[in-house]
């Protein structure tokens, strides 16, 4: 069965680590000031809510006390989970000379349904606090590999609990998702190499592989060619992404989600990479 061990990969860890509340509910008393201004573009679309949870592969066992029936209350996770697939469903602007890659991308990447990206997967939700999300490959022919975010990027007190930091790791999971369905090994530290080690300052690292602007077509990015010349690793999407939502957004996009996403990329591409620091959001584009 390849690589689909029944593992959970630990794959978006936090760089520090933060106590575990077992048992716990994430807190659901506020949401981040990015969180409230991108919710107030949409104002609670319902239309959007209900093509959401089909589209993420949402389960009502696993959001049933976090707002599955109370889409519309932000301070919740299901709506903030949703906030955060509206921004990248609708906040890129697709600059074919200045984009790393464009919305067709990200949301394959997201998304619940099979492709060129990875096999069906769905969205669930943990209560652990020391990572931000993990990938979980089926076990069992007819189950779903698994996507789980975690309490940090829900957590209005943590600075991760924005609407591009929770897309983020929807790219970062995914990602383990496409290295699953293509057999990549890259490596045992949660689906990263053992660190610290380069630039890397944590234990779970991944390379940047440095591509020009355009060098991908819109809807190609899940392709490669077996060499360092052609090839993502799962902080780099992430990255990538968190900048192009940073410099590359819709103009109505709030300032505060982009700043916030230009934060996150920032801080993972000094501490993640081997050959960092990789690329920093607002540098120049393209190169």
């Amino acid at each position: 069965m390849n690589l689909k061990q029944g593992i959970a990969l630990m794959s978006s860890v936090l760089a520090f680590g933060l106590a575990t509340e077992a048992g716990a509910v994430c807190n659901q008393t506020a949401a981040s000031t990015s969180d409230r201004a991108l919710w107030n573009t949409h104002g609670c679309w319902q239309d959007f809510f209900l093509w959401q949870y089909q589209a993420y592969g949402l389960r009502s066992g696993d959001w049933s006390n976090r707002g599955w029936n109370n889409a519309c209350n932000v301070n919740l996770e299901y709506p903030k989970h949703w906030n955060a697939s509206y921004l990248l469903t609708y906040g890129m602007a697709d600059n074919l000379s200045q984009s790393f890659h464009g919305t067709v991308d990200y949301r394959a990447t997201a998304e619940a349904r099979s492709s060129k990206f990875h096999d069906s997967l769905y969205h669930s939700i943990t209560d652990r606090t020391d990572v931000f999300g993990t990938f979980t490959p089926r076990f069992w022919p007819w189950d779903t590999d698994r996507v789980e975010t975690a309490c940090p990027l829900y957590n209005a007190t943590v600075s991760n609990s924005n609407p591009g930091s929770r897309a983020g790791d929807y790219m970062h999971e995914g990602w383990h998702a496409y290295f699953d369905k293509y057999n990549f090994n890259n490596g045992n530290t949660g689906g990263h190499r053992p660190g610290p080690q380069g630039a890397c300052t944590i234990n779970g690292c991944d390379y940047f592989y440095f591509h020009g602007i355009g060098a991908y077509a819109f809807g190609a990015l899940w392709e490669n060619n077996g060499t360092a010349s052609r090839f993502h690793s799962p902080n780099q999407v992430q990255v990538e992404f968190l900048c192009d939502v940073a410099d590359q957004s819709q103009w109505w996009v709030p300032l505060s989600v982009r700043q916030a996403a230009a934060s996150d990329a920032n801080a993972r591409a000094a501490s993640r990479f081997i050959n960092g620091p990789g690329y920093t959001c607002g540098s120049p584009r393209p190169w």
